[in-house]
């Protein structure tokens, strides 16, 4: 026990006890080495001595650059065991204690408090220390009623006081220790409670109080409006939609606005990739490629840019180079929703699991978006889960989605999973079918009983083609292009049918007359702007222009392809064959 009149470390005669916290208690003492000087000690207790190390670095490094506005540390000592720390001491109090005396306080004044705070901790800040626990009882005044902030390490050893922590760190995510937009966001909701005369999250329950900051319901409009925008920015729930740093905070409480930058270029370019996203939604993928590369030239770091060149990309399939276009853009805004596209991105890739985690965190935030809601079945269907496949499918068809897909899609998870006998897929009636991929899938299918091995599913699946969504939306039936196929006794087959398939059976559009050559060897898939050859998994292989083919590739320009010791040649759109 620490008692009025205790002389401690043979020179600090106590004289009284100012408050106590999570880290321990603080008192008032007289320096009987120096007349005259009054000091804070703080007597840090229950905290392991493992811990005193970087704290007391963090202290000394501080006190080096014995700035203004930080509280001045001179020395620690022990204490019965435990370690005490000599501070200055402020004789004005805290802010949180004025606050509590006498309520609200006028904003002008509030902002002016909060640009010193800003130059402060920006200073603190360049030397590679975050304080972690910005709040009003760490914010004091010092005799001439200068602002001082305080329990920088202190606060480190605390991880902050839930009032104003920022959602990420409640969400238990990984932040960094170096992290300074931690501090701008407390520091906001510091001066929301200065200028309001309380916390927008005290009266709230736990999570009532995670809802209202992730809803960012920070900022009451009671105040002025361009101290709602300053505080909005500084509170923002994402970080990167933050101030990213206490300089950026500074400047818009001194201009009353939350700065913005004029670059035309960067205008200019973001209008090339609402263009670019233009002619994605119309498949017109060279088209918006172009666009893209223009707005990139124009700004390399245009978020909307980089996502429509790695959309592009994704389309076709090129995946690493997708990868690198949202990458990019990742690093620009880290917490941009690109969620399904990195899921396609994974799906392409092999890696499911992490497909499925992406899609399922992007469909609860965008619940009707189809087209991820079919990549997800495509999940299932390629992992075997054929049972949870047919049952998103059915439940997709009952939302009555604009894309047919769901219908093919259904129909071969139900066939893979046993759901039609061989007399039930001959009393089919295939009179009314419009859609080519089901019209394809149930041809296969029919053909089972004597054209697939005895158990079935591998090999039949091979030859079964999953359908996109947009390969499903009506608005595309029937604006195929043309694709041209010349044959090894350079016969020239045209045509625009949506689904072509290749083979040595009678019963495919372009028969190939080869023993080698499988009874449906391959699949030309054709809808607007996009066409592709799909392998079937014959044993004998594909060559796509000399390069062993497995699954599918984008048809661009006219292709040497070798199907068993065929060879022939491919074509389309405006590549045609002559």
């Amino acid at each position: 026990m620490i008692a009025v009149g205790d002389l401690l470390d043979e020179k600090y005669r106590v004289a009284g006890r100012l408050g106590s916290g999570g880290f321990g208690e603080v008192f008032l003492a007289d320096d009987e080495a120096i007349p005259g000087r009054q000091v804070a000690l703080k007597l840090l207790s229950g905290r392991p001595p493992g811990e005193h190390g970087a704290l007391l670095h963090e202290m000394r490094s501080l006190a080096q650059f014995n700035h203004p506005g930080v509280v001045g540390f001179h020395h620690h000592f022990m204490h019965q065991g435990q370690l005490m720390l000599a501070m200055e001491y402020c004789p004005g109090g805290s802010l949180d204690g004025r606050l509590v005396a006498g309520g609200a306080v006028a904003v002008d004044e509030v902002f002016r408090w909060g640009v010193v705070l800003c130059d402060t901790l920006a200073f603190v800040h360049g030397k590679g220390i975050v304080h972690h626990d910005i709040k009003p009882a760490n914010i004091l005044f010092a005799q001439d009623g200068s602002l001082k902030v305080g329990d920088f390490g202190v606060a480190n050893l605390n991880a902050g006081t839930r009032l104003y922590l920022p959602p990420e760190m409640l969400l238990g995510e990984s932040v960094s220790r170096t992290d300074a937009r931690v501090d701008v966001y407390a520091l906001g909701i510091t001066l929301v409670e200065a200028a309001t005369g309380e916390n927008p999250f005290e009266l709230l329950k736990p999570e009532e109080a995670l809802r209202a900051r992730v809803a960012h319901q920070t900022v009451p409009a009671s105040l002025p409006r361009w101290a709602q925008e300053v505080l909005l920015r500084a509170t923002h729930p994402t970080p990167e939609l933050r101030f990213q740093n206490m300089a950026e905070f500074g400047q818009a409480i001194r201009a009353r606005h939350v700065p913005y930058v004029l670059d035309g270029q960067r205008i200019k370019a973001h209008a090339l990739a609402e263009r670019a996203e233009q002619k994605l939604s119309k498949r017109q993928w060279k088209q918006a490629k172009q666009l893209a590369d223009q707005a990139l030239h124009l700004s390399p770091d245009c978020t909307a840019a980089l996502l429509a060149a790695g959309r592009c990309h994704l389309l076709i399939r090129r995946t690493a180079q997708a990868q690198q276009f949202f990458s990019r853009a990742l690093d620009v805004s880290p917490r941009m929703h690109v969620q399904k596209e990195l899921g396609w991105l994974h799906l392409e890739e092999g890696n499911v699991p992490m497909a499925i985690s992406l899609l399922c965190d992007h469909l609860d935030r965008n619940a009707a978006d189809f087209e991820a809601y079919n990549l997800l079945l495509e999940c299932f269907y390629r992992t075997g889960r054929f049972e949870a496949g047919e049952d998103l499918a059915r439940k997709m068809m009952a939302q009555k989605t604009p894309s047919d897909c769901f219908r093919n899609n259904r129909f071969i998870c139900r066939l893979l999973n046993g759901g039609y006998t061989d007399a039930a897929l001959a009393k089919i009636d295939d009179s009314d079918v419009v859609n080519p991929f089901v019209a394809y899938n149930l041809a296969v299918a029919r053909e089972k009983p004597s054209s697939w091995s005895a158990d079935g599913q591998p090999a039949l699946r091979d030859k079964l083609l999953f359908q996109d969504y947009r390969s499903g939306l009506l608005k595309e039936l029937g604006k195929q292009n043309k694709v041209s196929v010349r044959l090894p006794d350079g016969r020239l087959h045209e045509t625009d049918a949506p689904v072509v398939a290749l083979g040595s059976m009678a019963a495919n559009e372009v028969v190939l007359n080869d023993p080698s050559v499988s009874r449906r060897h391959a699949v030309i898939t054709n809808r607007p702007s996009e066409v592709w050859l799909h392998n079937l998994g014959s044993s004998v292989g594909m060559q796509v222009d000399g390069n062993r083919l497995e699954g599918r590739v984008f048809l661009d320009g006219v292709h040497k392809v070798h199907l068993g010791r065929a060879t022939i040649e491919v074509a389309a759109r405006a590549d045609l064959l002559v």
